[in-house]
């Protein structure tokens, strides 16, 4: 099984190194010289569990956004005990602007429950002794983690060389050619391959400078094609014909 997907692994990274890599490689000369990777913009979380619970808070709404749905929340309980102790719907409330404020309020409670029964208490800096494949294998357990959520714990809270492909990740392959535009976001092997094509020690700079220009510039709708720093070289795959 493991071989079966090792194989597939190598088959995806050559033919994304064929099709795509030189691109790829351009993006991330470009968008570093760009934006120079400006990661307190983010606004991510060298603590484990804030950062998980930073994460589903960044779930579908944008980066200013997130930022103060975050400090509402922390203002709000200044123990993540308290927001154990406290009902899903006071939580909900507290999250309403920042969209999906019940499913969020579900999953950060579910998060804080499983968290206590599998290590005892309100915390994930144990995983700071586990290898980078047994600590995803924990934090994708988890409620409210995906590949991209339990990376992004890895990468800005655990110092892990890992690449979390976000949507705007995704969307910024997708127009310039580097994957396929059929290409399917919820599939492991692709988070992987393209893990896999990005040298490790560019992965978390290259990871920040694709967020902020994907919320920046490359926008889901009516992205600014006319300011973007790679419009020269961008095939606008998906995008109708701009001005």
């Amino acid at each position: 099984m493991y071989e079966t997907l090792n194989n597939l692994l190598v088959r995806e990274r050559a033919a994304l190194l064929k099709s795509g890599g030189a691109m790829l490689r351009k993006l991330e000369r470009t968008l570093q010289k760009a934006y120079g990777a400006p990661e307190a913009d983010l606004g991510n979380k060298r603590n484990p569990l804030n950062e998980a619970i930073y994460i589903i808070l960044s779930y579908q709404t944008n980066l200013p956004r997130s930022k103060a749905i975050w400090s509402r929340l922390r203002s709000s309980f200044h123990r993540w005990h308290d927001v154990e102790l406290a009902s899903t719907s006071r939580v909900a409330r507290i999250l309403l602007e920042g969209g999906l404020h019940r499913q969020k309020a579900r999953e950060i409670k579910a998060l804080l429950l499983t968290v206590r029964k599998v290590f005892g208490k309100l915390s994930l800096n144990s995983l700071r002794k586990e290898s980078d494949e047994q600590a995803e294998r924990i934090l994708t357990k988890l409620p409210g983690l995906s590949w991209k959520g339990a990376r992004c714990v890895m990468l800005y809270a655990l110092g892990r060389e890992v690449l979390p492909v976000d949507v705007n990740t995704f969307r910024i392959f997708k127009r310039v050619g580097i994957i396929q535009a059929d290409a399917v976001y919820r599939r492991k092997a692709l988070h992987d391959t393209l893990q896999a094509a990005v040298r490790p020690s560019q992965r978390r700079r290259f990871h920040v400078n694709l967020v902020v220009h994907g919320q920046r510039t490359c926008l889901p709708v009516n992205p600014k094609c006319g300011i973007c720093s790679i419009r020269s070289a961008c095939p606008k795959i998906g995008l109708a014909e701009t001005k």
